[in-house]
């Protein structure tokens, strides 16, 4: 009898108070993709101003002091061996957001990103680099259907691509990483400890290497100083906060998928502020890497396993 009522609570609806949550949590989610959407037209704008290296010098130095602002328990509690996975993981940011940055100098926002969301195409074949575990057929299906569509996206004329969108797509790499690395990191500490320390370490290396490559100001009109607070607070500060909170409420799969909109969303913003272009070839590409992206997230892998990259919460 006991294992009858527990097999009638296993499959009962869940409470209505449950269901309310989960459906304010994928709002609150995709208003985090609505806003990294509406940020590739934001930052494209901003680093005309302020050259691209010099933005996200000052976006991570802010950012990092606010998520230590906002979050001074965790900040005091983080050990050496934290400090460790976030050098790891802010090696992997800094890499996709120098690269998808510079890149989105010479693309548009919309194939910016909707080439950064392939990140969730190449996060299970980075693991099966790794771990040597083959991904499903799911996930090469979703990866052969994303890559017909990032061809009709960035291919004219032949097979090269532009240099903007070659750059996005190493930037999308990076974002893989730092994604399939998370998932190692997060067994071993918290998701605030990783978020916060990766972020930091972002940072610093942003204050090492920009000298190198740019002349550092802080002279640069309001607009420009409006972006980087702007992209500060609501790409990292909010986007964590969100994600941190979501995950107790939705599922990581949906989660992701939600995340996953932000391509949608920067082509929907590029095309209202007429910085791209409406064609046959953009919507087919995007279709098919938003049906690929879809395709991986929501069919399971081999042997039923998740998807690695339904992981939070992510930086961005």
């Amino acid at each position: 009898m006991e294992g009858q009522r527990d097999d009638v609570a296993a499959h009962a609806p869940p409470p209505v108070r449950d269901r309310r949550r989960a459906l304010l949590a994928d709002a609150a989610l995709l208003s985090v993709a609505i806003v990294w959407g509406l940020n590739f037209v934001v930052i494209k704008d901003a680093i005309a101003d302020t050259g691209p290296m010099t933005y996200l010098l000052w976006r991570h130095v802010l950012a990092a002091i606010l998520l230590a602002a906002v979050m001074p328990r965790t900040a005091r509690q983080t050990t050496r061996r934290d400090w460790l996975y976030g050098a790891v993981l802010g090696s992997f940011l800094f890499l996709a957001f120098v690269t998808q940055t510079i890149g989105l100098q010479w693309t548009t926002p919309g194939k910016s990103g909707f080439i950064t969301s392939l990140y969730i195409v190449m996060v299970p074949f980075l693991y099966w680099i790794v771990t040597r575990r083959s991904p499903g057929w799911a996930q090469v299906g979703g990866a052969v259907i994303a890559t017909i569509g990032l061809g009709l996206l960035t291919f004219r004329g032949g097979l090269g691509m532009s240099k903007g969108d070659l750059l996005t797509l190493v930037g999308a790499l990076g974002f893989a990483a730092q994604i399939a690395a998370t998932g190692f990191f997060a067994p071993r500490t918290k998701p605030a400890v990783l978020a916060l320390t990766q972020i930091v370490a972002a940072g610093v290396l942003f204050v090492i290497v920009t000298p190198f490559v740019e002349h550092i100001t802080w002279d640069f009109g309001w607009q420009a100083w409006a972006a980087i607070v702007w992209t500060a607070l609501s790409g990292t500060v909010f986007g964590f906060m969100v994600q941190a909170w979501a995950q107790k409420s939705t599922t990581s799969t949906r989660a992701a998928v939600i995340l996953g909109l932000e391509g949608l969303f920067a082509a929907a913003f590029g095309l209202l502020f007429g910085l791209d272009a409406l064609s046959w070839r953009f919507a087919a590409g995007a279709a098919l890497i938003l049906a690929g992206v879809l395709v991986i997230e929501t069919l399971p892998g081999r042997g039923g396993e998740p998807n690695p990259a339904d992981v939070l919460p992510r930086a961005d």
